[in-house]
């Protein structure tokens, strides 16, 4: 709670100012749940705003990715082993391979 101190504390309460120890503490919940509820809002429209971008952005098809070399997606760039109808299996660090669906994709540098 704001606005208390511990010199504050040792005043009686009818000499504290602002009322009430309850009334302070009710202030100060109301002002937390405003603040909250401003932030919810926020939260929200940010996440919409994000909801409307993904769906703005252009798809990749199978096509588009004919004889891609590297692929993007949200996690950097991954040289390109094969392209399927649903997905791209790209090579990792380690031993495997790894599917990524066209969903992901973001970029491809297609080989001119």
């Amino acid at each position: 709670m704001t606005g208390l101190d511990h010199g504050m504390l040792n005043l009686p309460l009818h000499k504290r100012g602002g009322g009430s120890l309850d009334a302070q503490i009710d202030r100060e919940l109301a002002k937390q749940r405003r603040e909250a509820r401003e932030r919810q809002k926020r939260d929200h429209a940010s996440r919409a705003a994000a909801r409307e971008a993904e769906k703005a952005r252009p798809r990749v098809t199978a096509a588009d990715l004919r004889g891609a070399v590297y692929v993007r997606d949200e996690y950097g760039w991954h040289s390109v082993v094969r392209v399927s109808a649903k997905s791209v299996t790209v090579e990792t660090q380690w031993s495997w391979t790894e599917r990524i669906p066209l969903g992901r994709i973001l970029e491809a540098v297609v080989r001119g």
